[in-house]
C-alpha cells in the first residue's frame, strides 16, 4: 500500500506545481502595439520682396563640413537687422527709407538662403584663393538654377572649417571681391549675444560686425571713415572700423556710402539695366584753398552720357608711407554734392574735418556715381605743408584733340582687355592705353606715334598714368616732328608714379603736327606699360 500511496502523492503534488507554475508565467494584458506619430511636415516660406532685384545670399558648405546649428533662423536674423540699419542710414542721408532688397518671410523672420553644397572638402576653398574655387561653383549652379538668384551681388557665408585652442573660428574666405563678399558662420553666431561682452561677445561683435562691413564691400563700398566731427554725434563708420562697433556702440554710413547705395542694383525697386558701359569722365577741375574759410575748394566740369546723381570726393591720406589703393584706403574722409545744372560741381571741404594735416600726401578721388551703379573715379593728388594743402592739379587749358589720330604704335592689348592704342587721346581719364601682353608680350621701349592733323603750337604736353598706376611709366622720351620723318627731342621726362594729369612745359613753344611718345622704364620693373591720357596745351 506505502508504494502506491507514495506514488499517488508525487502526482498530485506535480499537479499543484504545475497549477502554481502556470498562474505565476501567465502574462497580464498585453497593451495594443504604439503607432509612432508621424514626423513633423517641414517648414516652408513664403518668401517676398518689393524689390527688382534681391541680394543672393548663398549658403556655401564644402563636402565634408556639417552645417552649425540653427544656422537659418541665426542668419536671417543677422541679414534682417543689417537691413534696417542700411535703411536708417539712408533716410537719415536723405535717400528714403531704400535698403538693399531680401527675399523673406515677414511673419516668420526668415531670409532665403540659396544652399549649395560644394563639390570638394574644406581643404578646397581656404582663406587665401579659396574664393575663386567659391565663385566658379555658384556661377555653375546658377546657371542652372537661374530662377533662384535675381540680382548681380551676393553674399557668401561659409560654416567655419577651423576653430583654435580658444575656440576661435576661421579657416574660409573673408573679404569683398568685386560684388561676391564673403563671410563665415558658426554655432554661436547670433545677434543675442552682440553688447553682452565676453568671449561670446565680443566674438559676435567680430563676426557679425566683420559680416556688414563685408556686405558693404559686396554693395560696391569702398573704405573711408568719419569726419572729426562726426564722432562724438554719429560713432564709427562701417566702411572704417564699424566692425569693431556694431552692436555695442553707435555706427553708421557715411553721405558718400549712401549716395553710392542710392543707385546699386539691388536698392532699386525699377527694373532696369544696371552696370552697363558709359562714358562719364572730368573735362576740368579747379583746386584752391580759401584761408578765410579754411576750406579746400573743388569745383570743375563733368561730362556724361548717364545720369550723374552724385559727386564723391574720398581725401585719402598717406600717412606712415602706408601706401595707396585698396587696404590702405580706410582712414580717407569723405564729402558729397550734388551736380550744379547738368555738367559743373562745387565743393568745399573745412580742413578741420581732416585728421592728418601736417606734412601728409593726399589722393583727392573724384568720383562720378552714375544712376546705373558705375562709379566713374580720377584721382588727383596733393598734400599738406606745414598744416596747409598745396593744391597743384588744377586742369589747364589744352588745345583741341579734333582730327587727331594714331599715326603708329609698337602695341596695343584689345584680345584681353580694352587696351586700345586710341584710348590715348579719347579725353577719356577712366580708359588707357595698355601694351600687348596676351601674346607674345612687348618690351620696353614702346612707342606711340600721335598726328595732330594740322601744325599746332604748344607750350607743353599733359600726360595721366592709367587709373589705379598699374603698369605705370617711370621715363618717357617726347619727339617732336613736322612731316613725321624727321624729329626733334623734346626731353625726357620723368613721370610720377600717381594718378591725375600731369603737366610738363617745353622750354620754348613748339610747332608740332606728329609727336612720339617713347616709354623707356617702369615704375615696377616689368616689361609692360600703359598710359591714361596724353594732350597738348
Amino acid at each position: 500500500m506505502k508504494p502506491l500511496f507514495f506514488r499517488l502523492y508525487i502526482i498530485l503534488v506535480c499537479i499543484l506545481f504545475a497549477a502554481c507554475s502556470k498562474s505565476v508565467t501567465t502574462a497580464g494584458p498585453v497593451d495594443p502595439p504604439v503607432t509612432p506619430l508621424p514626423a513633423p511636415p517641414p517648414v516652408s516660406y513664403d518668401y517676398k520682396s518689393d524689390y527688382a532685384y534681391n541680394l543672393n545670399v548663398v549658403y556655401f558648405v564644402p563636402n565634408d563640413v556639417v552645417e552649425p546649428a540653427e544656422y537659418h533662423r541665426r542668419l536671417s536674423e543677422i541679414l534682417l537687422q543689417a537691413q534696417s540699419f542700411f535703411g536708417d542710414e539712408m533716410q537719415r542721408n536723405g535717400y528714403g527709407n531704400k535698403s538693399f532688397g531680401l527675399l523673406k518671410d515677414e511673419i516668420k523672420k526668415r531670409v532665403q538662403l540659396i544652399v549649395i553644397k560644394g563639390k570638394q572638402g574644406r581643404s578646397a576653398y581656404p582663406y587665401e584663393g579659396g574664393a575663386n574655387a567659391v565663385m566658379n561653383e555658384i556661377n555653375s549652379f546658377r546657371a542652372a538654377n537661374a530662377s533662384m538668384f535675381s540680382s548681380d551681388h551676393y553674399l557668401v557665408i561659409l560654416p567655419a572649417t577651423q576653430y583654435d585652442a580658444n575656440g576661435e573660428p576661421g579657416g574660409v574666405p573673408f573679404y569683398g571681391l568685386g560684388k561676391f563678399c564673403f563671410a563665415l558662420d558658426y554655432a554661436e553666431q547670433d545677434i543675442k549675444y552682440l553688447g553682452t561682452g565676453g568671449v561670446l561677445g565680443t566674438r559676435a561683435v567680430k563676426w557679425i560686425g566683420g559680416m556688414i562691413h563685408e556686405l558693404g564691400h559686396g554693395l560696391n563700398l569702398p573704405h573711408n571713415c568719419q569726419k572729426v566731427s562726426e564722432g562724438a554725434s554719429l560713432g564709427m563708420a562701417l566702411m572704417w572700423a564699424g566692425n569693431s562697433t556694431w552692436g555695442v556702440s553707435k555706427t553708421f554710413l557715411t553721405a558718400a556710402d549712401c549716395a553710392v547705395l542710392n543707385v546699386n542694383q539691388v536698392f532699386s525697386k525699377e527694373k532696369k539695366a544696371f552696370y552697363g558701359e558709359k562714358n562719364a569722365s572730368i573735362k576740368r577741375i579747379h583746386a584752391s584753398y580759401d584761408d578765410v574759410k579754411q576750406s579746400i575748394i573743388v569745383k570743375g566740369i563733368f561730362a556724361s552720357n548717364e545720369t550723374v546723381t552724385d559727386i564723391l570726393y574720398y581725401n585719402d591720406p598717406n600717412v606712415n608711407n602706408e601706401g595707396i589703393g585698396v587696404n590702405r584706403d580706410y582712414n580717407a574722409v569723405a564729402w558729397t554734392s550734388k551736380p550744379i545744372g547738368t555738367d559743373s560741381f562745387y565743393v568745399e571741404m573745412p580742413v578741420a574735418e581732416l585728421q592728418y594735416k601736417t606734412n601728409e600726401v593726399y589722393e583727392l578721388k573724384v568720383k562720378l556715381a552714375l544712376s546705373n551703379g558705375l562709379i566713374r573715379e580720377t584721382i588727383y593728388p596733393y598734400s599738406f605743408v606745414n598744416g596747409i594743402p598745396r593744391l597743384e592739379f588744377s586742369t589747364r587749358d589744352e588745345l583741341s584733340k579734333e582730327g587727331w589720330s594714331i599715326a603708329s604704335f609698337s602695341s596695343e592689348e584689345t584680345a584681353s582687355e580694352n587696351g586700345a592704342v586710341t584710348n590715348l587721346i579719347d579725353g577719356d581719364l577712366s580708359s588707357y592705353w595698355h601694351s600687348r601682353w596676351s601674346t607674345n608680350a612687348a618690351v620696353y621701349p614702346h612707342e606711340i606715334v600721335i598726328k595732330t592733323g594740322e601744325n599746332i603750337v604748344a607750350a607743353g604736353f599733359s600726360i595721366a598714368q592709367r587709373p589705379g598706376l598699374a603698369r605705370a611709366v617711370k621715363d618717357l622720351e617726347l619727339l617732336i616732328s613736322l612731316d613725321g620723318i624727321s624729329y626733334q627731342s623734346a626731353g625726357v621726362s620723368r613721370l610720377a608714379n600717381s594718378s591725375g594729369l600731369q603737366y610738363f612745359s617745353f622750354a620754348a613753344p613748339q610747332t608740332v603736327k606728329y609727336i612720339k611718345l617713347i616709354a623707356r622704364s617702369s615704375w615696377d620693373g616689368e616689361k609692360f606699360a600703359s598710359l591714361g591720357e596724353f594732350g597738348l596745351f
